[in-house]
């Protein structure tokens, strides 16, 4: 059985960690699924958005710490080994932080330890109420990795941050919501009823500007202004002259919904 599947339909690419019976728990081989099919994604045009999320009732309780020690990616055979196969698995942070399409979590149950980084590196991300999150690291003697410290200071802020991580407890949606960990709890009843309106929003929008939005939104958190000024100038260029920039203008005028096509 594949550990991750993924379809595309109708513009949206989704991807599901496929290990039910283990709680979406992370091994090698999912992450390095997921990798493939994020790049995947990246360079089909017939994908608009990508949404993230877990089969059964867990989004992912973190690594497999119980399960065949040859599908984890710490196994305890060498300190050099354990180190390689955790920086290569980890490329799949940045993929998704820095993914062309807008990526949307969506979260079920438990999520927890590398299942929360993958969660947080996703830009949009909403919950059922009975989601439960953890950074969970510290628990099981271990720092944290998957970029979980550096992901979470950008959500959630310096001292909440510290304080997720150093106290490990176990947060419910709506109180994870109030600080910045997701978006929005929704009712289990109409979870997939909203996410699936957010995505359609998100996946007839302009592909253009949606990726230099994007952009600009992770520029503004390393650029200093002046030259995240002269970025943003050459972003909202590219799109003027774009035939998505006509098609908006036609769409208006014509009072119709406008197509999109990302030229």
């Amino acid at each position: 059985m594949a550990e991750l599947l993924y379809d595309v339909d109708d513009g949206v690419a989704t991807m599901t960690l496929n290990r039910p019976d283990r709680r979406n728990a992370i091994t090698y081989t999912l992450l390095t699924e997921l990798q493939n099919a994020l790049t995947s994604a990246a360079g089909d045009e017939a994908v608009r958005v990508v949404v993230l999320t877990g089969a059964g009732g867990n989004f992912s309780v973190g690594r497999d710490q119980s399960g065949d020690r040859s599908s984890r990616v710490v196994r305890g055979d060498s300190q050099q080994e354990d180190r390689t196969r955790l920086l290569d698995v980890s490329r799949v942070i940045p993929t998704l932080v820095q993914h062309p399409k807008p990526t949307v979590a969506v979260i079920r149950g438990g999520c927890a330890g590398a299942g929360l980084s993958l969660a947080l590196a996703c830009d949009l991300r909403y919950a059922g109420a009975d989601a439960m999150f953890n950074t969970a690291f510290l628990g099981a003697g271990m720092s944290g990795d998957m970029g979980m410290a550096w992901l979470l200071t950008r959500a959630a802020g310096t001292s909440k941050a510290r304080e997720l991580m150093l106290l490990s407890e176990r947060i419910k949606a709506d109180r994870a919501a109030s600080f910045g960990m997701i978006h929005e709890a929704f009712a289990e009843e109409s979870l997939e009823a909203r996410t699936t309106e957010i995505v359609q929003r998100l996946s007839v929008s302009a592909p253009l500007a949606v990726r230099g939005a994007k952009l600009n939104l992770d520029s503004a958190m390393s650029r200093p202004l002046s030259e995240f000024l002269m970025d943003e100038a050459d972003r909202l260029i590219t799109c003027a002259y774009s035939e998505d920039v006509e098609e908006a203008r036609s769409a208006f005028l014509e009072k119709r919904v406008p197509h999109f096509t990302g030229r």
